[in-house]
């Protein structure tokens, strides 16, 4: 049980790193941009309240850091897979002749795994009626924010957990 935390918690710091890497390294600003570029207000606002769940103060803003978010992801992940396979290759002895389809397994694995994640949390924060808990609405102090963010994060983890062992369960069989 300690490997598999210790693992998967040295996956997340190598992804934090490559993500930041990728933010410094690669220039995407651009296509972000192009992206935002055709969006009028009306459509951005819409877009980004479809995502909060309320109107945004500054849509623009917000529509940039998500497509920003959404590329860095892109971009990170196959070079993640990348790095992982290439430390197979070293220490587990992988045949060369698998390493592209290990590559684009991983990769996609990844994806849909980030992506799964991503959405229930997404869908946890967008459902789940947190506003009776807080009193004041409008206002929010740092610590009943992180509560909620960590009430959350907790809540994504447990439905992933068992959506995932749900699925092995029944591919399994």
């Amino acid at each position: 049980m300690a490997r598999h935390v210790l693992s998967l918690f040295v996956k997340i710091s190598l992804f934090i790193a490559v993500m930041l890497i990728v933010a410094k390294v690669v220039p995407y600003d651009g296509l972000v941009d192009s992206i935002t570029a055709l969006f009028d207000y009306q459509n951005t606002q819409r877009f980004t309240h479809f995502i909060l769940g309320e109107p945004d103060v500054e849509p623009w803003e917000s529509l940039q850091v998500y497509f920003n978010l959404l590329i860095n992801t892109l971009i990170s992940v196959p070079v993640m897979s990348a790095v992982i396979t290439f430390f197979n290759r070293v220490t587990l002895k992988v045949k060369p002749a698998s390493l592209l389809k290990e590559w684009i397994f991983s990769t996609l694995r990844r994806l849909a795994k980030i992506f799964a994640f991503t959405f229930i949390f997404w869908v946890l924060f967008r459902c789940l009626t947190y506003h009776s808990f807080f009193e004041n609405e409008n206002n929010f102090s740092d610590f009943s924010l992180a509560a909620f963010i960590g009430l959350n994060l907790l809540l994504t983890i447990a439905c992933y957990c068992f959506i995932t062992k749900k699925i092995t369960f029944k591919r399994s069989l």
